[in-house]
């Protein structure tokens, strides 16, 4: 049977974390609203994991014959017309070039804000596609923030802790039953994630 002091304890910590939880739905939400990067994002930082693949070009077989080394004799294959670009085949597989990030999502719900060091790093990230973006500081260490439409995380860090990487996703719709909120906090490489819900 536990004695008078541990449940008065136990008593005193419920009390003061429903009472910080209070306090945290009273407080203002934040927003990405004049929030500028004192810190520009590295060129190489950002690594999109959906990228579409090029598309490759596909002649009929009445349009082209094969030789018997394997390569495409397109010489009796129809001349492309200069018709007028009224717009309607914007979107077909011919305009595509190159890989490039999938389409966006039609409702962007939050955005991603990065401090390291203090100083915020690039400007707020739209949490619109999976991507990666990496952050390396001048003392090698490297942090990876994980991004999906859904949710953000810290996917990897040269800390030795490994705290970050075990607080789990930020997400979306689960955000406020986090004991951090909408933040992933690295210490030692005194990196901040923010997920910023849009309204």
């Amino acid at each position: 049977m536990p004695k008078r002091r541990d449940i008065f304890v136990i008593v005193a910590v419920l009390v003061i974390a429903g009472a910080m939880v209070m306090v945290s739905r009273l407080l203002p939400r934040s927003s990405v609203e004049g929030r500028e990067a004192e810190a520009t994002l590295a060129p190489d930082a950002v690594e999109y994991l959906d990228e579409t693949p090029q598309p490759q070009q596909t002649l009929e077989a009445t349009d082209a014959s094969a030789d018997a080394a394997g390569t495409l004799d397109t010489t009796d294959a129809p001349e492309a017309t200069d018709a007028p670009d009224d717009g309607a085949n914007a979107g077909s597989e011919a305009d595509v070039m190159g890989p490039m990030p999938a389409q966006q999502t039609q409702e962007i719900r939050g955005y991603v804000v990065l401090t390291v060091g203090g100083r915020q790093y690039g400007d707020p990230i739209p949490m619109d596609r999976d991507k990666i973006i990496t952050i390396k500081q001048d003392d090698g260490k490297i942090n990876k923030v994980h991004i999906t439409p859904q949710e953000v995380y810290m996917e990897s860090s040269t800390c030795d802790n490994q705290d970050c990487v075990g607080q789990g996703a930020v997400n979306v719709d689960t955000y406020e039953q986090r004991i951090l909120g909408t933040y992933v906090i690295c210490l030692p490489n005194e990196v901040v994630i923010e997920m910023v819900p849009a309204e």
